[in-house]
């Protein structure tokens, strides 16, 4: 039986890894790039790669055919050092995508090298708790809750007509 480190060393052999300055141009260059972050919620919340897809780890396989429908887009996955990630991204590959590569060093590496990264705008756990049966409708996800909660109405009366 593999130990960690077998299976993600053996993943890392058959995958393709970028490093921070190959995915920074890759970004810039290629609009067409998806950029998904696999890293669990509670660490996105502490900050994420500007214009990244979160799908968490657990989640990718079943998500990602919804989110990514074409197989040839290309795919820079990234974690917090790049391990979780590398397996993702040998996952992705087995399920056809073609053109995926893995952020060498992951979101800490990009941070340490300088690159921007935002804080994601997420609900309170409050919200999460009041808002659940709205965050389940795939049409609304906790995206459209919060374009919700921060948009405005005007209503105007127009007395007695």
């Amino acid at each position: 039986m593999a130990t960690y480190r077998e299976l993600l060393s053996k993943a890392r052999a058959s995958i393709a890894e970028i490093d921070f300055e190959k995915a920074r141009k890759m970004l810039s260059d290629n609009a067409a790039c998806t950029l998904i972050d696999v890293r669990e919620a509670d660490e996105f919340e502490n900050g994420a790669i500007p214009g990244a897809l979160h799908i968490p780890r657990g989640f990718l396989e079943g998500r990602i055919e919804n989110t990514v429908p074409s197989r040839d887009t290309p795919l820079v996955l990234y974690c917090a050092s790049g391990s979780r990630s590398a397996l993702a991204t040998k996952s992705l590959q087995e399920l056809g995508y073609t053109k995926v590569v893995n952020l060498a060093g992951g979101f800490n590496g990009w941070k340490d090298n300088g690159g921007p990264f935002v804080m994601p705008k997420v609900l309170s756990p409050d919200q999460k708790r009041r808002y659940q049966r709205h965050t389940l409708i795939p049409e609304v996800g906790e995206a459209g809750q919060l374009k919700l909660l921060n948009s405005s109405a005007l209503i105007l009366g127009a007395g007695g007509l």
